[in-house]
């Protein structure tokens, strides 16, 4: 993904000191980013529950107000905000201070003074990443619903099969009685046959007998 595909990304920058704010858009005007501002993290909160926002810098130290901690906390509770990445403008460099920034689902820290290569580089990479998730996650997707059809092509094929299945052992349960039926029929005019066979050579021979007798006389 190259920097051109990023371009319009709607980028929040919360602030309660004007002049951070305008340091920061000027340096993300550079990559033509679409920019909001709030100058507190209650109007922070309205912006992005109503608009399609890509990124925040959100400012801990905001006297006035919520301050950047309780913002991200609200944000990730918004359905609107809660997949936002949240990056955390600061000057502290405090260790304690950045954990708690992370376990409030923040992604990572841009400190003041600002270097302009440092912001551009830290939004472009959050921005990318955020672009490789909804890939991502738009795939998964596919890929469930494909794994949802197989899944019902194959449950109907099993159920068609077994149905062939019962149907064969029907045709061989009709086909062995039939086959039963048939030898017995043989059987029976088999022992017809013999029983006429029999009666038919009782016949000869008597009419042997008579012809010799008959001869005799």
């Amino acid at each position: 993904m190259n920097n051109e595909d990023l371009v319009g990304s709607a980028i929040l920058l919360v602030d309660d000191t004007p002049m951070n704010i305008d340091v920061l858009r000027k340096t993300l005007e550079i990559e033509k980013y679409t920019i909001f501002a709030a100058p507190s993290g209650e109007i922070a909160l309205k912006i992005a529950e109503k608009n399609p926002i890509d990124l925040i810098l959100l400012d801990i130290m905001m006297p006035n107000g919520i301050d950047g901690f309780e913002t991200c906390e609200r944000l990730k509770k918004m359905e609107t905000a809660a997949n936002i990445p949240i990056l955390f403008i600061t000057a502290k460099t405090e260790t304690e201070d950045m954990l708690k920034g992370f376990s409030l689902g923040a992604v990572d820290y841009i400190t003041k003074p600002f270097r302009q290569e440092e912001v551009l580089a830290r939004v472009q990479t959050h921005l990318k990443l955020k672009r490789a998730l909804q890939k991502l996650k738009k795939y998964s997707g596919y890929l469930e619903e494909v794994v949802e059809e197989r899944t019902v092509d194959l449950i109907k094929a099993n159920e068609q099969l077994k149905s062939e299945v019962r149907q064969t052992r029907k045709a061989e349960q009709k086909l062995k009685m039939y086959m039963g039926n048939l030898e017995k029929m043989v059987e029976e005019k088999t022992d017809e046959l013999t029983r006429a066979n029999e009666k038919l050579k009782d016949e000869i021979e008597e009419r042997k007998k008579i012809g010799t007798k008959l001869k005799g006389d």
